[in-house]
């Protein structure tokens, strides 16, 4: 989660971006609004797409395919396409959270529960805090197209480092979770 979301780049800087390469603010708003709209179908696929082909899966997609519509947002053309991108990457990106919440249940218990919890937003809040600082120093050192990939990039090396380090871990507390036989897959 700290890795992903030290990656948090692009929206920050989103509007910043549209109204310096042309753009009025009501067409950055206009992007911006799909994005808002992208992530509340986002959050509601997750959960669907999370009961149908389990949470491990939907959180890996979702990191991997944000991170490949961040470098090709970077390469979209005009109001509509950027646009539709924009509302297509949050819808796949904000998957992840219903995903998350459902692993962090799974894989923690009644002790460390609360615990989990807190420690994946301490991971947010502090990717947060080190993502558009960094992605400040890219925008002004390199171009903002540098924030797209830093972006994309981070994403999907938490997805593969999500694979890696959690997928054999997922197996064996799946394969305990008699309700869970879905994951195991």
């Amino acid at each position: 989660m700290f890795i992903n979301r030290s990656g948090t780049m692009v929206i920050p800087f989103l509007t910043v971006y549209l109204t310096s390469t042309g753009y009025t603010l009501s067409q950055a708003g206009t992007v911006m609004s799909a994005f808002g709209l992208g992530a509340i179908v986002g959050s509601f696929l997750g959960g669907k797409l999370s009961d149908k082909f389990g949470f491990f899966w939907v959180q890996f997609y979702s990191l991997l395919l944000n991170g490949v519509f961040f470098i090709i947002l970077s390469y979209i053309q005009g109001l509509w396409p950027f646009t539709i991108t924009i509302f297509l990457l949050a819808s796949v990106g904000e998957a992840f959270r219903p995903a998350n919440a459902a692993a962090i249940a799974a894989y923690s218990n009644d002790n460390n529960r609360t615990r989990a919890y807190s420690l994946n937003r301490l991971a947010i809040n502090l990717g947060w805090a080190v993502g558009p600082a960094i992605g400040g120093i890219l925008a002004y050192n390199f171009s903002y197209k540098a924030l797209f990939w830093a972006d994309g990039l981070t994403c999907m090396a938490a997805s593969l480092l999500l694979y890696f380090f959690l997928f054999s871990y997922h197996k064996e507390v799946m394969a305990e979770t008699p309700k869970h036989k879905e994951d195991v897959q």
